[in-house]
């Protein structure tokens, strides 16, 4: 074991969500951008939010998520396999993760790593390879420009293994 590195909070791992509920709560651009993640992950979703995106709003009518047009509820945490929560209320989050916690249910706060279980990383596909960066919680927004970094280079990784 290394010692002359900072210890980790989060332990890399990936989690198989398929057919399994996760519970996202928020309706904004951020649980848009989980939703569709999960999507591609085939879990069974429910949005719980008063308003949500028109994306959102899609995917419901076409049966593909259950949005659940209101506040959210402490009850809505059980049956939950993992929970989101992407509001913009911050005391909605905090109190979120706490009902979580007392099911014993892995949260995500999307905005505050202290309250969450686990962190999701920054992804992206290329061909049969999924990236994916994370600065253990440290620093969201270098997880994302180190994606895209990669990403807008990944052409030339591809020419460069070729040659190896």
């Amino acid at each position: 074991m290394r010692r002359s590195r900072k210890a980790l909070r989060y332990y890399p791992l990936a989690v198989k969500v398929a057919e399994r509920l996760i519970l996202v709560v928020g309706g904004g651009e951020v649980a848009e951008r989980k939703v569709a993640t999960l999507g591609d992950c085939k879990a069974k979703i429910r949005v719980i939010s008063p308003m949500a995106t028109d994306m959102l709003k899609d995917l419901a009518g076409r049966g593909r998520i259950e949005w659940i047009q209101r506040q959210v509820r402490s009850s809505d945490a059980r049956g939950a396999y993992l929970i989101i929560a992407a509001t913009d209320d911050k005391v909605v989050n905090e109190r979120i993760s706490r009902w979580a916690r007392k099911n014993k249910i892995w949260i995500n706060v999307v905005d505050n790593a202290a309250l969450s279980d686990f962190i999701s990383p920054a992804i992206f596909r290329a061909g049969e390879g999924i990236i994916a960066v994370y600065t253990d919680g440290r620093d969201p927004v270098l997880s994302r420009d180190l994606k895209n970094f990669l990403k807008e280079r990944w052409d030339d990784f591809l020419s460069y293994r070729d040659r190896l």
